[in-house]
């Protein structure tokens, strides 16, 4: 009885963190990638098709966003796009439903993870604190979508190196291909699990194949129209502006999902703030960031257990052979960001933040094991304040400012559809000036909201409008209609 309440208050925990996440999701993010996946799953929706041999009311999108290194990403994040179009075209309400599934799988997979490696279900309560999660679970972004499938996979392989039956072994497949088809970010996990299963459980895959073959082959007919794109329109490049050695170092702060450096995203996040909770952040912001020395220190300790796994493989416990994978994860994504010469913003790591998170975890059992038990609540209490204490600031200067003025990071959803709103009271033949960089650089995030909102009933004006900051304070983010003048 007393292991049970032991197990359910970190599950108390996780489901609060789960419906905080779906609060005020008027506030997320709507920039450039959210509202062009928003109009291919517009377009696709209203497309008929008949792809797959039969004819269907819709088209699922062969494709996803261009990257930036010159592929084109998988349609997954798209397809879920579509299925949420089928059910609501409320952007806000979108986002708390994807917010809540979002957050919810990534609950219930840390849950299964932390009890694969014998930890207690308060470690995938302090990952969860991560302001990175919480931000990206509120975002309709593809490659934030990495996020919980790559936790899935990890916990999926955690699973099967504890059963290694041929469904545990099918379903590791499956979410290797899910993976891949959201972000190629995800290649840094994937091909260091393919390359585990290679070497050490051949003769589990030769027992599978035939399960393995179909589920193959299903992947292959479902993702057919990518495949031939991407293969089709590859052309790889990297950029020539960017360092060549940073790519190198990149992963070694890949602890930074565990701290409050998002913030960074949010250039402005301190305006108008009073001095002392300036100062109140920044030491917050500091504190977190004692998350890269555990991982650091975690990264250590997984070599013992990776050489474990490499000398007795069948004698190793589950939690070695994943201390190998991992290092192969950071060693992997090394290769691949050094030389992608990828490195600086956060979201880089999403498809393998959950290994760095092991690492952390792996540190902390180790403390836990040998320094006083005080020490040890006292330090976890005063990490997992600073974050809260960080991720309040943010999400409160969010609301106030509906976001930042910073381009990349922009006004809130809530408040340009709350701006287009007012833009539908008035006749399409009005004349729009827009002086809100963002909407001049990202036109299309105005587009798709001017193609979500119906326009008002009755007579509407024609006018000459203009589209500006409220500037009601430094720092204000808020976008607003001026009518201009009468034709």
């Amino acid at each position: 009885m007393a292991q049970s309440r032991l197990t359910l208050r970190p599950r108390i925990f996780l489901v609060l963190i789960v419906l905080l996440t779906a609060l005020r999701p008027g506030d997320a993010s709507w920039v450039n990638d959210e509202p062009l996946m928003m109009e291919m799953a517009i377009r696709y929706n209203h497309t008929v098709s008949g792809v797959y041999g039969i004819n269907l009311p819709f088209t699922p999108c062969p494709f996803g966003l261009q990257g930036t290194h010159g592929a084109r990403y998988g349609p997954l994040p798209v397809w879920l796009d579509q299925i949420f179009l089928a059910f609501t075209s409320n952007l806000v309400l979108m986002v708390a439903l994807r917010a809540i599934l979002f957050s919810s799988l990534t609950v219930i997979v840390l849950d299964r993870l932390v009890k694969a490696v014998q930890l207690s279900g308060w470690f995938a309560v302090i990952t969860m604190l991560s302001p990175s999660v919480w931000l990206y679970s509120r975002s309709l972004w593809d490659s934030t979508w990495c996020i919980p499938f790559s936790a899935l996979l990890l916990a999926a392989y955690a699973q099967f190196l504890a059963n290694p039956k041929p469904a545990a072994l099918t379903k590791v497949i499956i979410f290797c291909v899910l993976l891949s088809l959201i972000h190629l970010m995800g290649a840094a996990l994937v091909l260091p699990i393919l390359l585990h299963l290679l070497i050490f459980h051949r003769e589990r895959i030769w027992a599978a194949r035939w399960r393995l073959g179909v589920a193959i082959l299903v992947c292959i007919y479902v993702f057919w129209p990518y495949l031939f794109y991407f293969f089709g329109h590859l052309r790889p490049s990297v950029y020539g502006n960017q360092s060549g050695l940073l790519g190198w170092f990149f992963p070694l702060f890949g602890g930074d999902f565990q701290t409050l450096n998002i913030a960074s995203t949010l250039p402005d996040w301190k305006v108008q703030a009073p001095a002392i909770l300036q100062y109140l952040v920044e030491i917050a912001q500091w504190i977190s960031r004692g998350a890269y020395t555990l991982v650091w220190l975690g990264m250590g300790l997984a070599v013992s257990g990776a050489v474990s796994a490499i000398r007795g493989p069948r004698s190793a416990s589950v939690t070695d052979h994943l201390c190998l994978v991992a290092l192969s994860v950071w060693i992997c994504q090394t290769i691949l960001d050094g030389f992608g010469r990828v490195y600086g913003t956060m979201h880089y790591q999403s498809g393998t933040w959950c290994v760095y998170a092991l690492f952390g975890w792996i540190a902390a059992n180790w403390l836990w094991l040998r320094i006083p038990k005080g020490i040890f609540t006292s330090l976890i209490a005063i990490y997992a304040a600073s974050v809260l204490f960080g991720i309040g600031f943010i999400t409160t200067t969010i609301a106030r400012n509906a976001g930042a003025r910073y381009v990349n990071a922009g006004t809130t959803l809530g408040n340009q559809i709350a701006t287009v709103e007012d833009l539908r009271r008035y006749s399409d033949n009005s004349s729009v000036d827009i002086e809100v960089p963002q909407w001049k650089l990202y036109p299309m995030a105005w587009k798709v909201l001017m193609e979500l909102t119906p326009p008002s009933p009755g007579p509407r004006p024609r006018r000459h409008l203009l589209v500006k900051y409220r500037d009601a304070y430094p720092g204000d983010a808020h976008i607003e209609v001026e009518e201009f003048s009468p034709y």
